[in-house]
C-alpha cells in the first residue's frame, strides 16, 4: 500500500534528477563574457577609463565573471561526480 502511494506522488523524472542543469550553460556563458571582458580591459589604453577615475572597469568585471562562471562550473561538475 505505501509502495503504491510513494510512486504515485513521484514521476519516473523526480527519481531521476533533471537532466538539464542550468549551471552548466551559466557557468560556460559568463565565463566566456567574462574572458572578452577580461581582454578588452587588457588591450586597451588607459585614457579610456580617465571617466571612470582611472579604473580598469572592464578587467575587473570581466575578472569577477570569470570567478563567478568558475563557481557555476565548478558546483555543476562536482553534482555531476556524486550522481
Amino acid at each position: 500500500m505505501n509502495d503504491t502511494i510513494e510512486t504515485q506522488g513521484q514521476g519516473a523524472g523526480m527519481k531521476q534528477g533533471h537532466v538539464l542543469d542550468l549551471k552548466l550553460p551559466i557557468g560556460w556563458l559568463l565565463s566566456a563574457y567574462g574572458v572578452l571582458l577580461t581582454v578588452y580591459g587588457l588591450l586597451t589604453k588607459k585614457e579610456v577609463y580617465a571617466i571612470s577615475l582611472g579604473i580598469n572597469l572592464n578587467l575587473a568585471w570581466g575578472i569577477l565573471m570569470i570567478v563567478i562562471g568558475g563557481g557555476f562550473l565548478l558546483t555543476a561538475f562536482l553534482k555531476r561526480k556524486k550522481a
